[in-house]
């Protein structure tokens, strides 16, 4: 009798770029797994949102088993019901994409940390809601994640950064954390000898508008550089308006559009015709947003700190993401000097060169097979 082949389940519920970085891992991961030659050897589920089952079955060709589900992320739901729903199916590994496993699931399982910004920045300045609400969700997020580090079989983070962290802070072993570099959606690499843009005066910033995303330095730069403006573009929160009033009392409101969500499709304009993309946050788990902007032929100035300097190299101008002064220097070098941006845009194609889904693929089912087969 044929021996059943080992059932591998990916959490797929943050699928696609509505949830941001997260949504592209999650989408690009799935993708890439199946062009594995190793990925017949498995028996593959995906859990997935009742509303996305038909888009994941034609984005993947029917090479997964698709386990739709309404249990949301972050609900007492998902601690409690989905240990059921996963036992249900026996699975042999799950893959949880986020830090968000349920604690009652016991079963050999891989968690994925993106970051631990929320053990850095915490409380009143990084959240609108009322302290009564916000600390015991806090707390409750700061157990939840701590345990699951400990518990998992696994852990996948996707910087060296990040791995230096838990294996310092939490005394891993360095064995048990696999780094998984991620990569550009294939949708916005650029196409051979692609014809560069002449800038327009305008600065671009894309992501959330979150505190340790320190866009206020940007504003304060935009005061020594009058003649220049910035596109935020961000999908609308409840920081939104907070940043607004920001604008307005450092007096660079004028300088400054709000663009709101921007789909995919209208990101290469914007993008190409920016002087460059301004990457000034204090921390990441990898980031994404300065690669896309590579791809998409627009030098990058990024802060100095965390994994940036890891992910980027020497493909971008770096600056102190606590001086406004050294960004705008930053800035009126790129101003000056049109064959640095040629330069910077030239040196972002060869970064990108670093990163593939392919790559992230294979070290991910790697990551499976040690957790399945551990004496290999």
């Amino acid at each position: 009798m044929k021996k059943p082949l080992p059932k591998i389940c990916l959490d797929a519920r943050l699928y696609g770029p509505t949830h941001t970085g997260i949504g592209r891992y999650v989408k690009n991961l799935v993708l890439a797994l199946p062009q594995q030659p190793q990925f017949k050897d498995y028996s593959w589920s995906c859990l997935v949102y009742e509303n996305l089952k038909n888009e994941i079955e034609k984005d993947t060709n029917s090479q997964y088993e698709i386990i739709p589900t309404s249990i949301t992320h972050y609900s007492l739901q998902e601690q409690l019901k989905l240990p059921i729903l996963l036992n249900s199916h026996h699975f042999d590994l799950v893959h949880f994409t986020h830090f968000n496993k349920p604690l009652l699931y016991q079963h050999p399982s891989i968690i994925t940390i993106h970051d631990l910004i929320k053990h850095f920045y915490r409380g009143k300045g990084t959240t609108t809601r009322s302290p009564l609400l916000y600390w015991p969700k806090y707390l409750g997020y700061r157990f939840l994640v701590n345990q699951n580090i400990n518990q998992a079989a696994h852990i996948i983070v996707p910087s060296a950064f990040w791995k230096k962290y838990l294996v310092n802070n939490f005394h891993l072993s360095p064995s048990k954390i696999t780094v998984t570099h991620e990569a550009v959606d294939p949708q916005f690499l650029p196409p051979p000898k692609e014809t560069v843009s002449l800038p327009k005066n305008y600065l671009l910033y894309t992501g959330n508008l979150y505190p340790h995303k320190n866009i206020k330095v940007i504003f304060k730069a935009l005061q020594l550089l009058p003649d220049l403006s910035l596109k935020i573009i961000s999908k609308p929160s409840p920081f939104s308006e907070k940043i607004k009033r920001e604008a307005q009392t450092l007096k660079v409101d004028h300088q400054i559009e709000f663009l709101g969500f921007v789909p995919d499709r209208e990101f290469k304009k914007l993008y190409q015709n920016a002087l460059a993309l301004v990457h000034p946050s204090f921390m990441e788990g990898f980031s994404l947003t300065g690669l896309e902007a590579m791809a998409l032929n627009c030098p990058v100035i990024s802060s100095n700190t965390s994994c940036l300097p890891e992910i980027y190299q020497d493909s971008v101008l770096y600056f102190n993401p606590r001086s406004p002064q050294d960004l705008s220097k930053k800035i009126k070098k790129l101003l000056e000097n049109p064959s640095l941006r040629q330069k910077l845009i030239k040196k972002g194609h060869q970064q990108l060169t670093q990163y593939s889904w392919e790559k992230t693929a294979k070290e991910t089912l790697q990551a499976y097979q040690k957790v399945l087969s551990p004496s290999l």
